[in-house]
C-alpha cells in the first residue's frame, strides 16, 4: 500500500479561536476551507503533512455546546488520516492482518471511498482515496 498523505484532523471548540492559532500564531498556509451546515473546517500545509481543523457549524449557538468539540465528548478529538490511492486495496491488506476494522468500506460524505481502524489508544484511524 502507498500512503500518499499523512492528515492530522482535530475538533476544536472554538473554531475562531484554532483559526488564529494555527494561520495567525503558527503562520500555516491555509490550503482549502469549508462552511457547511454540519460543520466549519479548514486545512493546513504543515511541512510534508496537513492539519485538518474541524469546528461546528457556524450557525450554531454558542451557547449550547456539541459534544463532538468538546474534550469531554463522546468522540476523540484526534483522528489519523491516510489519503491512499485505493482504500479498496488498503482494506484488503490492512483486513489480512488486522481484523479490527468496524464497518468496513463506506463512501464519505464527498462520495470518496473510505474505511476507519483504531490503534490500541482507541485513537481513529482513517484510510480514504484521494
Amino acid at each position: 500500500m502507498e500512503i500518499r498523505q499523512l492528515r492530522v484532523a482535530i475538533r476544536a471548540s472554538n473554531f475562531e479561536k484554532a483559526m488564529k492559532f494555527y494561520e495567525g500564531a503558527l503562520a500555516l498556509p491555509r490550503i482549502q476551507t469549508w462552511d457547511r451546515e454540519d460543520q466549519r473546517g479548514a486545512v493546513f500545509q504543515a511541512g510534508s503533512g496537513l492539519l485538518e481543523v474541524l469546528g461546528p457549524p457556524a450557525s450554531e449557538d454558542p451557547r449550547f455546546n456539541d459534544e463532538r468539540f468538546t474534550g469531554q465528548g463522546p468522540l476523540i478529538k484526534t483522528t489519523i488520516v491516510f489519503e491512499v490511492q485505493s482504500a479498496q486495496q488498503a482494506y484488503d491488506e490492512i483486513y489480512f492482518r488486522e481484523k479490527n476494522i468496524p464497518g468496513g468500506m463506506q463512501k464519505d460524505d464527498q462520495g470518496r471511498m473510505t474505511f476507519v481502524t483504531h490503534d490500541p489508544d482507541n485513537i481513529r484511524v482513517v484510510f480514504r482515496e484521494s
